[in-house]
């Protein structure tokens, strides 16, 4: 692979996980810092991770201690050297747990409860078609929920590779 595809192929890399950090709410800037790790055969400074995505170090201060919180990255320490370097985290099984559990849980716990607040004053509306049919509604969306606080419970319950391992059966009986 040239030079030139290689770049190229860091780019792409760099912008796809961009858009899928901003997409699951961590802003583009910690998918693209990400992604330079990820792709770092060795540790990065701060310093050398701005100057490969061209921004300023202040600009991902605040990016790095999103991806440590949520285990994607980790500070590692080089003898005699003053500064701090990140890696990131290899294992996306470990990453998903993760994010599953310090970001998405929170969240479907606060939808869960809306949910509920509004079923409870729906129950204090006078009685009309209207109110019957937003109950039915947001009660089919109660079950979803459930179900779905279900799969997060059971993923999180489990180790990264023991979820792996579900989702691979899962895959096979799927595709019989």
């Amino acid at each position: 692979m040239s030079d030139e595809q290689l770049s190229k192929a860091t780019e792409t890399l760099i912008g796809a996980l961009g858009r899928q950090s901003a997409f699951w709410g961590l802003g583009r800037m910690a998918g693209e810092m990400y992604a330079v790790l990820y792709l770092s055969p060795e540790p990065l400074s701060l310093e050398a991770i701005a100057n490969s995505l061209q921004v300023t170090k202040g600009n991902i201060s605040i990016a790095i201690r999103q991806l440590e919180q949520l285990g994607m990255v980790r500070r590692s320490w080089r003898m005699g050297d003053r500064r701090v370097f990140f890696e990131a985290e290899t294992d996306f099984w470990r990453i998903a747990h993760s994010v599953l559990g310090l970001r998405q849980k929170p969240e479907f716990d606060q939808s869960f409860a809306l949910v509920e607040e509004s079923l409870q004053l729906l129950e204090q509306a006078e009685p009309s078609p209207e109110r019957d049919y937003a109950k039915a509604r947001l009660e089919s969306l109660q079950e979803f929920y459930r179900l779905l606080d279900g799969v997060v419970e059971v993923a999180l319950t489990v180790k990264p590779e023991e979820l792996k391992s579900m989702v691979e059966m899962f895959n096979e009986a799927r595709n019989k």
